[in-house]
């Protein structure tokens, strides 16, 4: 029997109810997005932008350096003019969205920039959005662009270290950038447990105990903040989200939600085999579905 791999996850994906955050409820609608984990935004989807040349990214090294050092910059945005384009750089990570919207009007920049708190796989990537769009390629492409890293993250896309804007570009665009969280903060964007950078990428916890996992998780620092109940056999039941569940329940799936907390996906009944296999394979891990006992 070949397994539908789209088909399963949607039945395994719950849905938004009430109980948990808003973040967390959103994380639980896609916990489960095994073929190819993709962010959630409130607002937006996480559209990576056209690269430019290795050789600016040399030029642009350093996106956050400042924040990372420490530095007390004057101001919360670099921004250099180079040519017939602006190259920006985030030089405070914490600062509010009017203090770099200020600095942008003053340069004559029309976009929206924000930093947003972004599980690891996500720390450094920038998403943009437009009004009226909602597919396709994004139509401001060869104005606005990223200054990618070289070499990648090794997650099967770039890694921004940059970002340039066009002089005469005359529309508008909102901008994000994912930076790690701080201690009381919920993810904007999130990745899943399981993907790379996250805190159990190739960990065997799918079909473990909830037990197990908790115990994995808190040598990680982590707790559990809530659980999305699947009910077995019936793949279009809505699912139960609970505060805590027994710990003889096994584990489907998960994510972060907040700063130290992850939310879980579990059932009385473990995934198949099959399931689990093509899961880990695809994140290039070893294809063992562990214990289920």
């Amino acid at each position: 029997m070949t397994l539908d791999l789209d088909d399963v996850v949607k039945s395994l994906a719950p849905a938004p109810g009430p109980g948990l955050t808003p973040t967390a409820r959103e994380l639980m609608t896609q916990i489960m997005d095994a073929a190819e984990p993709a962010p959630k935004v409130r607002l937006r989807r996480w559209r990576p932008l056209v690269a430019l040349p290795i050789a600016a990214a040399v030029t642009a090294a350093g996106w956050a350096a400042a924040a990372v050092l420490g530095a007390a910059p004057a101001s919360a945005l670099n921004i250099k003019e180079e040519g017939d384009h602006y190259l920006i750089e985030v030089k405070d990570l914490y600062a509010a969205p009017e203090v770099y919207e200020s600095q942008l009007r003053a340069a004559g920049i029309h976009v929206s920039l924000r930093v947003a708190p972004v599980t690891p796989s996500f720390v450094g990537e920038i998403a943009t959005d437009t009004t009226g769009w909602s597919s396709g390629p994004f139509p401001y492409a060869d104005k606005i662009k990223t200054i990618d890293r070289p070499g990648g993250c090794g997650l099967g896309r770039g890694c921004p270290i940059g970002l340039t804007i066009a002089k005469d570009f005359t529309g508008t665009a909102e901008i994000t950038l994912g930076r790690e969280a701080r201690p009381g903060e919920e993810y904007e964007i999130t990745g899943m447990l399981h993907a790379p950078k996250e805190p159990l990428h190739c960990a065997p916890f799918y079909n473990r105990r909830v037990s197990e996992v908790r115990a994995s998780l808190a040598k990680l620092g982590l707790t559990i903040s809530g659980f999305a109940v699947k009910k077995p056999g019936d793949p279009d039941a809505e699912p139960d989200l609970r505060a805590s569940v027994p710990d003889s329940m096994y584990v489907h799936g998960g994510g972060l939600s907040e700063y130290g907390k992850a939310d879980l996906v579990v059932s009385e009944e473990p995934m198949p085999d099959a399931l689990v296999r093509t899961i880990l394979t695809k994140e290039g891990c070893p294809a063992d579905p562990g214990p289920t006992s």
